[in-house]
């Protein structure tokens, strides 16, 4: 019997993870049990990000959407914040999170506004 995936497959399709890192997640939260998986999902993602120093616009558009899909609404806005601060963070990922529903993803975007 395999054990219950960690990542989505959108986490995949955007690049965050890889079979070999997933893989390497996997062990550690199963080494590590008594940590809820949004730990395990929060360390893959930055390490995906320090790994590039700075993130592309593309990759920010993918960080800020796998964000906004992740039913864990504090991995998600963590997320998404994380994208917006990117010094690269395109426009269009700015105006949408100025219109987010959730407060913390506002409040970053509006640290940005002239």
């Amino acid at each position: 019997m395999n054990p219950p995936a960690l990542f989505p497959i959108s986490w995949f399709a955007a690049g965050v993870v890889t079979p070999e890192s997933a893989s390497d997640f996997m062990r550690y939260a199963q080494a590590a049990p008594n940590h809820p998986a949004r730990h395990w999902l929060w360390a893959a993602f930055r390490d995906w990000s320090e790994e590039r120093e700075r993130l592309t616009p593309d990759e920010c558009r993918a960080a800020y959407a796998l964000g906004e899909a992740d039913p864990d609404q504090n991995l998600g806005t963590a997320m998404m914040c994380h994208a917006v601060l990117q010094r690269t963070c395109p426009a269009d990922v700015r105006a949408a999170a100025t219109r987010s529903d959730r407060t913390a993803v506002r409040k970053t975007a509006g640290a940005f506004r002239q």
